[in-house]
């Protein structure tokens, strides 16, 4: 198939909804991440750990009402929230003007990725993931400033699987009487 056709073919696909049809790719996404973020999750500190449960009682309502890719995107950004906050502060040492400059520009790709998705979907999202995706795009930036490109980029990273979450306000596990970490595990 000639190149031009090849193209125009895959936008044509692409255009529909594209979605359809990935639940079990979504919900499967949603169970690796969980797994991660178990692990993760012994290494975090209280301030991360908080913020992460937050997304994670999301996550389970939004599973529990069928939106697995939005439970998926939540635990995604969880997953990138504890590895920002893992990583080094440091400035990164060792690394060539050229690397600095993929870095740089993988990071403002990711930013604005995260505010096109953000305010695409403006007003469709739950209330909670607000404050997290603000601290996460603070902590990104913050992390660029001095440096350190790990840090930034899981930040941003996260920021950007937040701006792709949808649903309405929802009341937390903790709210529907199973608020412990025990009970936050998701259930398929």
């Amino acid at each position: 198939m000639a190149p031009k056709k090849a193209a125009k073919k895959s936008v044509k696909d692409h255009e529909k909804n594209h979605h359809e049809g990935k639940e079990g790719k979504e919900l499967r996404r949603a169970y690796e991440h969980l797994g991660r973020l178990g692990i993760l999750e012994k290494m975090l500190s209280a301030g991360a750990s908080a913020q992460i449960g937050i997304l994670t009682d999301l996550a389970q309502k939004s599973l529990l009402e069928g939106d697995s890719k939005s439970a998926a995107d939540l635990l995604r950004a969880c997953e990138h929230l504890g590895f920002g906050s893992l990583a080094s502060q440091a400035k990164a040492s060792r690394v060539s003007e050229e690397l600095a400059s993929a870095l740089n520009e993988e990071y403002e790709h990711l930013v604005d990725k995260a505010e096109e998705h953000w305010q695409k979907h403006e007003g469709k999202r739950p209330d909670a993931i607000v404050p997290v995706y603000d601290s996460m795009l603070q902590f990104a930036n913050i992390a660029l400033e001095k440096g350190a490109y790990r840090r930034a980029l899981e930040f941003a990273r996260g920021a950007e699987a937040l701006a792709h979450v949808r649903g309405s306000d929802v009341p937390t596990l903790g709210e529907l009487g199973a608020g412990n970490k025990a009970d936050r595990r998701l259930r398929a």
